[in-house]
């Protein structure tokens, strides 16, 4: 008894819709709607589901672009150059021939592993201006600038590679810098007041210094038992290179070439190898943390 009740109330509600009514069937094209309309036979009540206007069918939106994931961007700065030869070692070495060596070989190591967008300074024996090479790596948008140099005491005796970062006694001539290019972090602070630009300077400053220290932290690690260390080896400064302060940045003395034994070494693409390798590594670790 109940399943013919049931079935006959079935019917009834089949015969309330016309043969004209729309069946509502979900659109397959991104982000269009479907709608569906029950048209009422006259005298009729509407059934148990009755659609008036539209069906909330789900919107399927279209894919999103998917955007290349931006490369970070090394700047390699050879040090000297051209009309300045830096330091000379016992032999006659030329400081701007050991850097330009290093910054080519480094510079391929890190192509050829794909993942840098890498800018060197200088390929070849010209010089630069160290306002330029501040300018090269500031409009390169660089996440790391390495300087490459070789030292020179007048203890022949002393040897090693070591690291510099930025003295916090040069970053009054680190603000005179942006004030000359006049912008910082893609910010045209001739557009902002006096007090602004300061902030922003100060609060730029303070980030690339803990990056740059985080780096040469990396740095020495990775060059700890590939060559030898000179004491103190994590040392500040406030050489030109260092200024810029949006650009995390790190100066790194391969050796000295007034040691006779760091020249002989330094000369062979061997020991530039080694030394490279750990550079190559320590900036993988950086960047990982980043």
């Amino acid at each position: 008894m109940f399943r013919v009740l049931l079935i006959s109330i079935l019917l009834a509600l089949v015969s309330g819709l016309t043969v004209n009514a729309t069946v509502p069937v979900p659109s397959l094209k991104p982000g269009v709607e479907s709608a569906a309309t029950a048209v009422r036979t006259p005298g009729r009540s509407p059934g148990a589901r009755y659609f008036e206007g539209r069906t909330p069918f789900p919107v399927l939106k279209p894919k999103a672009m998917v955007k290349p994931a931006r490369k970070p961007v090394i700047v390699i700065d050879p040090g000297h150059g051209g009309t300045d030869p830096g330091a000379i070692g016992a032999r006659g070495t030329y400081e701007k021939n050991i850097t330009t060596s290093a910054a080519n070989e480094l510079a391929a190591r890190l192509r050829k592993s794909g993942r840098y967008k890498v800018i060197v300074t200088r390929r070849n024996d010209s010089y630069v201006d160290h306002d330029d090479r501040l300018r090269i790596a500031r409009m390169g948008q660089a996440d790391l600038f390495i300087s490459i140099h070789a030292d020179s005491a007048g203890n022949k005796k002393v040897r090693g590679a070591s690291v510099y970062t930025l003295a916090d006694r040069a970053k009054g001539r680190s603000k005179r810098i942006v004030n000359n290019q006049n912008w910082i972090l893609d910010v045209d602070l001739s557009e902002q007041s006096d007090p602004v630009g300061d902030i922003l300077v100060d609060l730029a400053q303070r980030k690339t210094e803990s990056q740059s220290d985080a780096f040469a932290k990396i740095l020495l690690k990775e060059l700890r038992g590939k060559t030898v260390l000179v004491a103190n080896s994590h040392r500040r400064a406030g050489y030109y290179v260092l200024l810029a302060p949006d650009v995390p940045a790190v100066l790194l003395e391969l050796g000295f070439l007034s040691n006779a034994q760091d020249e002989k070494l330094l000369r062979t693409k061997a020991h530039r190898t080694k030394i490279l390798s750990a550079v190559e590594r320590a900036i993988d670790a950086y960047m990982a943390q980043n």
